[in-house]
């Protein structure tokens, strides 16, 4: 694959702590090829703060490898309640916002 390449992942269904491991390797094995990260939650069920951990975390380390870990569309649904829940929505971090709710307002 090459470097301009965009990965896809798509999550549906439930990530909580029950089944993170299986969204950790999953993660991880977007990591293992080359390319930009797009991460698909449209169909996201159930949501829990280990989920926006992973991809904080996933978020970041693309980052230091100069890389993109994107959301397709803003984060919505049990995804968006546990970001408020949990704080995540700092309307001073941009580069947060961006990430979890491409720019936009959570309000």
């Amino acid at each position: 694959m090459s470097k301009n390449s965009k990965l896809y992942l798509k999550f549906s269904d439930d990530v909580t702590v029950a089944n993170i491991a299986v969204a950790y390797d999953r993660i991880c094995s977007v990591f293992e090829c080359d390319g930009d990260v797009e991460i698909d939650v449209d169909e996201l069920g159930e949501a829990d703060l280990t989920f926006v951990q992973l991809l904080e975390s996933a978020r970041r380390a693309a980052a230091e490898e100069g890389r993109r870990l994107d959301l397709s569309r803003p984060a919505h649904g049990a995804l968006l309640q546990v970001l408020q829940r949990g704080g995540f929505l700092d309307p001073e971090d941009r580069d947060r916002s961006e990430f979890w709710l491409h720019g936009a307002n959570s309000q």
